[in-house]
């Protein structure tokens, strides 16, 4: 880096302020810059690495993008759209009610006139991907001669600012900064006095962040010696800073009504405010600057078109306490993204690779080997191969690459934590795949709005900080009487001259917000349905502004506030007379309603009677079948155990008989034995009889 000191001794002391912080917030806020530009590419679908791609290019493999960041960015960015709010400015004296209107209306009629909401929608979504979000209001002589307020949103990459502010949207900045690349064209067109050759030298050696730097010869004309970078084609720039900080400045207090005095003014009157014993109080307050710069020229410089803050309004998400900046809600995002993108090229480059189908030969599998290449993806190709090649196994199938088990689910799960890190669930992405109750799903929508709630939080806080900007522009430099077309109470357009109202601007006006989104009005119409019979019983009456938040067409709306508004000028006593009718007719009709209720109940009361005795008869029918049932059965087991003892009975009957008959016809064999022994004995005696009397017979002889 070159010798700043050297170089910025002959600058002047703005300027080499203005070098200071700059250099101070580069170096802050260079990692967020890194980040923010790689935030901007993952929502535009470039996610994918320079590296990886390389890779992936030289390994012929898919460099798959599924972009879920951007469709869950969409969403948060809808939501914001869906339910706008609008910037109102509320009285704190009765006094000043119709300074309020005009005042609110001028504001609306500025916003509407210049795309104010389109403009902090691109902030938002700003806010949402790298998470800072910024615009500046201006006055505008270009688009009206007479000079209109203008917001517009800033590139999030050309803004620098206190490196020490840690509070939301950074309202503790003691200083904000806006770099731009001009052309030379432009340049000269703004400020055509300026010195280019000064304006066109560089801050330092370093790079710059907003764009590419070209290298300075000085043989070079002004006009391509510019240090501020080339364009889109080459073009020299340069670089112009506009840069707004506060200073430190002494007021006093001076007397009873404690009336303001600068310390110049204090210094003049002094002596005689010390002689009258008229007390005075020194306070510090601050007064913010602002100046334009290029190189080592002012172009510009003096107090701050706002006096109370800087013209540049930011909104943030969240901080990172260590490195004190801030990120978006992509950041939650990238790596499930990543991931799932790397997981489906890992499994297209799977498939792709794997084997689908071929075979493994043998040079001498075969005798024509250019043939069977040629028709092996034939279905009804017959191939000859040589004896034995088959059985001997030189013929073989490619093997097929086994897929990796459960890298599908890897994919399905990184995929669905893109939308699952952010809270942004699949009730406000419109993809809830399953039947539940309205009800409940509006619960978890609201419960996922509740996650996303400090992005709208710092929304909300920005418009606020940034219509108290457009206040001040509208009274300072708007309030010339011009006329400006406004909406009427009774919804018809007005031309209402804008004047001046400094005081009120100063100490009677607040600003607040009032939402007006077709949502909005339609939680508001349903409360206040809800709340009217309770209203009409108390007799406090509906105003007509009522109807702006109903659910009706515009015209049939104005229409009918007209006719209130007409009615309003009646006789009070006839006003006095329809109401009491109208009392009289609603309790007719709260009677006849509650008569309706009545036999609505008791018809419901009968039915539900009838449904009880249907029922019982039910299970009185159905307790005597199963009772009958249960006799049946135990008739059933009476018999059949009956007839088992009866049938025990006959076999014990029939075994006594066997037994019986066994012992008789053992005793009849026993009897017959006996009688064939006695008979074989007597025989036997006989015998012997007879052969004794032989042998008698025979010593006789």
């Amino acid at each position: 880096m070159a010798d700043e000191t050297t170089t910025d001794d002959a600058l002047p002391d703005v300027v080499q302020m203005v070098h200071r912080l700059w250099r101070d917030s580069r170096d802050h806020t260079s990692d967020w810059r890194v980040e923010a530009k790689e935030d901007y590419d993952m929502v535009a679908g470039e996610q994918w690495a320079s590296d990886d791609l390389q890779s992936l290019t030289d390994q012929q493999r898919p460099a798959v993008t599924f972009n879920r960041i951007l469709r869950t960015i969409n969403v948060i960015v809808g939501s914001e759209v869906s339910n706008r709010q609008e910037t109102r400015f509320i009285p704190r004296e009765v006094g000043d009610v119709q300074v309020n209107e005009v005042l609110t209306a001028a504001a609306e009629w500025t916003r509407d006139q210049t795309d104010t909401e389109d403009e902090e929608t691109d902030a938002f979504e700003d806010m949402c991907t790298t998470g800072m979000g910024w615009t500046e209001t201006r006055m505008d002589y270009v688009t009206d001669p007479d000079g209109i307020a203008i917001t517009e949103r800033l590139d999030p990459l050309e803004m620098y600012w206190d490196p020490g502010a840690r509070k939301r949207n950074i309202v503790d900045a003691r200083w904000k900064m806006h770099i731009r690349q001009m052309s030379i064209a432009e340049f000269e067109d703004e400020w055509p006095d300026a010195d280019l050759v000064a304006a066109s030298s560089p801050w330092d050696e370093g790079e710059d962040d907003t764009s590419i730097r070209t290298h300075v010869y000085p043989q070079d004309a002004y006009r391509e010696q510019q240090s501020g970078g080339a364009g889109p084609r080459g073009r020299p720039t340069i670089r112009v800073a506009h840069v707004q900080w506060a200073e430190k400045v002494g007021s006093y207090r001076v007397g009873k009504r404690a009336a303001s005095m600068s310390s110049d003014q204090y210094d003049k009157l002094r002596g005689k405010l010390e002689e009258r014993g008229i007390p005075a109080v020194r306070q510090d307050g601050v007064q913010w600057k602002r100046a334009f710069i290029a190189g080592g020229t002012v172009l510009e410089e003096g107090d701050c078109p706002y006096p109370d803050g800087p013209t540049f309004r930011c909104m943030t998400y969240k901080r990172n306490r260590n490195k004190n900046i801030w990120f978006g809600i992509v950041r939650a995002m990238k790596d499930p993204q990543r991931w799932g993108n790397k997981f489906f090229s890992q499994i297209l480059d799977i498939l792709n690779k794997g084997a689908k189908g071929g075979i493994m030969i043998e040079a001498d599998a075969v005798d024509d080997m250019a043939d069977l290449e040629a028709t092996w993806a034939s279905s009804d190709a017959v191939h000859k191969f040589k004896p034995g090649a088959l059985s001997q196994g030189k013929i073989m199938p490619k093997p097929v690459v086994d897929y990796p088990v459960g890298l599908d689910r890897l994919m399905a799960f990184s995929m669905d934590a893109v939308h699952e890190v952010t809270g942004v669930n699949l009730e406000l992405l419109g993809f809830a795949d399953r039947d539940q109750p309205g009800i409940l799903e509006h619960q978890r929508k609201q419960a996922g709005l509740t996650i996303l709630a400090p992005l709208f939080d710092s929304l909300r806080k920005y418009r606020k900080d940034q219509g108290r900007v457009l206040l001040h522009f509208i009274q300072k430099f708007m309030s010339d009487g011009r006329l400006i077309r406004i909406m009427g109470q009774n919804g018809n357009e007005q031309f209402v001259p804008l004047a001046k109202q400094e005081e009120a601007a100063t100490y009677d006006i607040i600003v607040d917000e009032s939402p007006t989104s077709p949502n909005m009005k339609e939680r508001v119409f349903g409360s206040m349905v809800q709340m009217m019979p309770i209203l009409g019983k108390m007799g406090v009456p509906l105003p007509p502004e009522l109807l702006d938040y109903a659910p009706l067409p515009s015209s049939l709306a104005h229409k009918w506030k007209a006719l209130i508004e007409k009615s309003a000028g009646a006789d009070p006593e006839a006003i006095q007379k329809q109401m009491e009718e109208g009392r009289q007719i609603i309790e007719k009709l709260q009677q006849e309603n509650a008569a309706l209720k009545d036999k609505r109940a008791e018809a419901e009361a009968n039915i539900q009677l009838k449904q009880a005795e249907t029922q019982a008869d039910l299970e009185m029918k159905a307790a005597e079948q199963q009772h009958e049932e249960q006799l049946a059965i135990a008739k059933h087991q009476a018999e059949m155990e009956t007839l088992e003892r009866k049938h025990a009975l006959e076999v014990r009957a029939l075994e006594h008989k066997m037994a019986l008959a066994e012992r008789e016809l053992q005793i009849e064999s026993t009897i017959a034995g006996a009688k064939a022994d006695a008979e074989i004995e007597r025989a036997d005696r006989a015998a012997e009889a007879q052969a004794r009397n032989n042998g008698g017979a025979s010593v006789n002889t």
